[in-house]
Order: C-alpha cells, then sequence, then structure tokens
C-alpha cells in the first residue's frame, strides 16, 4: 500500500520498522482508528511481530475495519500461531469450530491441543466440551472428563461445573467433587446443585450442615431457587434466623422470577408469617406461579388457591388480578 492512501479519513503510512508500526497500530487501535491500525499491524506483522500478526487477525475477523474477512484472518493468527503464541491458537480453534477462514471443526482439536500444552486453561475446556458433545472428535466423556478435570485444576469454575454435570448420571461422588470444586471458585449454580446433592442423592453421605452452607452461598449469589430452598431452611429452623429472614428470601426468589419463590412467598404472606398478612399479594404472587408438572407441588398450589378463593373477598382477589394484567 502507497504511503499516499487515503481511508476513512486518515492518512495510512507504513513506517520501517516492525516495533515502530506496531507501537501505531496499538495507539489507533485503541483511539478507535481501526483500519489505520490494520495498515501499521500488517506492516509489523509482515516483518514477525507477533503481537501485531494477532492484532490484524482480530480487526479482520471483527469488521472492525471494514469488511469482515475471515480467511486472511486465519492466515494472521497462524503466522501468530506459529511463534507458540496461544491467544492465536485460542482464535483459530474458535474459528475452526464455527467454520471461518476455510477451517473446519475437525482442525479445532489441533489449535486447541496446542493451547493446552502452554496451559491455557480455556483450551483444555474447549476440548473437554468438543469430546463431551463429539463436535470435531469421536464423542468420548471419560476423555472429556479428563480435560475438564485439567481446567478445572487450573481454578476454571466453568470447567469444573460442566465436569459436574457430566458425571452426575454415572459417578455421583465425582461429579460432587467437582460441583465442591466450581463453588469454591465462586460457581453459584454447582454450589446449588452441591447443596441438594447432599441432602438428596442416595449415592451421597447426607451432611445438612454443609448443605445450608452450600445454599448460602448460592443465594447471595442471587440464585433463584437457591434464595427459595435457603428461606425454607430458615423457615423449617434448619438455618437459624426467623420467619421475617425466611420471607425476605422468598420475596427476594420471587423477584428474581423462580416459581418456587413466588410460591413459597404466595403463602407467607396468605398466612402472615414474617410479613403483614396481605391477601391481595398472596394472590398476586400465586398467579405468577406456573404450573411445574410435580403432583406434590402443583397440589400445593391448587390447594392455596381454592383456600384464597373460598374465604377471601372477591373484590380483594379482582385487584390482583388486575395488576396482573396490566404486566401482560
Amino acid at each position: 500500500m502507497s504511503d499516499d492512501t487515503q481511508t476513512n479519513g486518515w492518512l495510512l503510512t507504513a513506517p520501517q520498522t516492525d516495533n515502530v508500526s506496531y507501537e501505531s497500530a496499538a495507539t489507533h487501535y485503541n483511539d478507535g482508528n481501526y483500519a489505520q491500525a490494520l495498515v501499521y499491524a500488517k506492516t509489523a506483522g509482515s516483518q514477525g511481530h507477533v503481537l501485531a500478526q494477532l492484532m490484524a487477525g482480530q480487526i479482520l475477523r471483527s469488521g472492525r475495519a471494514g469488511d469482515v474477512n475471515y480467511v486472511d484472518a486465519a492466515q494472521w493468527y497462524s503466522r501468530a500461531a506459529q511463534s507458540r503464541n496461544s491467544d492465536a491458537m485460542l482464535a483459530l480453534g474458535d474459528m475452526a469450530l464455527k467454520g471461518e477462514g476455510g477451517l473446519t471443526p475437525l482442525d479445532a482439536q489441533g489449535y486447541f491441543k496446542d493451547a493446552a500444552a502452554q496451559g491455557r486453561e480455556e483450551a483444555m475446556q474447549a476440548l473437554g466440551v468438543m469430546y463431551q458433545t463429539g463436535r470435531g472428535v469421536t464423542k468420548d466423556n471419560n476423555e472429556a472428563a479428563v480435560w475438564l478435570a485439567k481446567a478445572a485444576a487450573q481454578g476454571d469454575a466453568g470447567a469444573a461445573k460442566k465436569r459436574g454435570d457430566l458425571l452426575i448420571e454415572t459417578d455421583p461422588k465425582a461429579a460432587l467433587e467437582a460441583y465442591e470444586q466450581a463453588a469454591i471458585a465462586g460457581d453459584a449454580d454447582a454450589a446449588y446443585i452441591a447443596a441438594i446433592m447432599y441432602v438428596e442423592n442416595m449415592d451421597i453421605r447426607p451432611n445438612e450442615p454443609r448443605s445450608v452452607e452450600l445454599m448460602h452461598q448460592a443465594a447471595r449469589s442471587g440464585h433463584g431457587a437457591a434464595m427459595a430452598d435457603y428461606g425454607l431452611y430458615v423457615y423449617q429452623g434448619l438455618a437459624g434466623g426467623s420467619q421475617a429472614e425466611a420471607a425476605q428470601w422468598f420475596a427476594r426468589s420471587a423477584n428474581s422470577g423462580d416459581d418456587q419463590g413466588k410460591f413459597l412467598y404466595a403463602f407467607t404472606l396468605a398466612k402472615g408469617e414474617g410479613v403483614t398478612q396481605d391477601f391481595e399479594d398472596a394472590y398476586y404472587w400465586l398467579l405468577k406461579v406456573k404450573p411445574s408438572g410435580i403432583d406434590v407441588y402443583d397440589r400445593d398450589y391448587r390447594e392455596l388457591k381454592k383456600r384464597l378463593e373460598d374465604n377471601v373477598d372477591p373484590a380483594i382477589l379482582d385487584k390482583a388480578k388486575a395488576r396482573l394484567a396490566t404486566e401482560s
């Protein structure tokens, strides 16, 4: 490209040294001048500057400098990958899974294994998911578990959670270990599942205090179902606290959209336990509950609904219906 080329209002000039070119590319990239950044990145990249090659690939793949060009992006990423840049390997693996730039899912395994060899947990998790789903490789749950375990050992909470999901049907104890690992790393959903396993899974030694602890962790993280279940622990006296605290957890769960939380909050409002008794609010929240398909839960729902409809002034119930109608 000549020194006089004009693109998008910027004069595109190409300095002679790769370091200066890359510094200029980075400056223009940070300023949002992606077309100019691409020119400098290509100049530095053609002279072997790995970060410039990576930048060129990213700009071309994203289309920030104009049209998307997956083929050229893959070529620039490949140059960087040849220099053992793991970011480029991850990008090529992702492109392969998505069929971009002439790559196919069959190509992804090699890129991810190269990145995994450099300790990239994202690559390890990607390999685990590939083997779990059979995308680009022959499906193999054992191999999937191995790669997810490697990623989890690097502190990847998502990989630990996925490993738990993979093992829960065949090896509940190993699954619980994985969920605990993910919970320690901050995964709320894993903490919730582990809490349930400690009190409901027949293959796991019951541990009520640990279940309460994990449920509280998940509830504090805003997990809707966990807030409902932790509220039940409080209501039942298993976690300390009071009926008012239990009602607060039910309310938070209900407002998050969780159907069990809606029912439990409606129940406490109807009884006036921990909150001021309010039949209109109780009926309002009850009407927001969707049938679960589980007989015991749906039976409780029908019973509470019938009691309210048989014993509360219809005008009050109509107010709840009207509130709900305004939200539709």
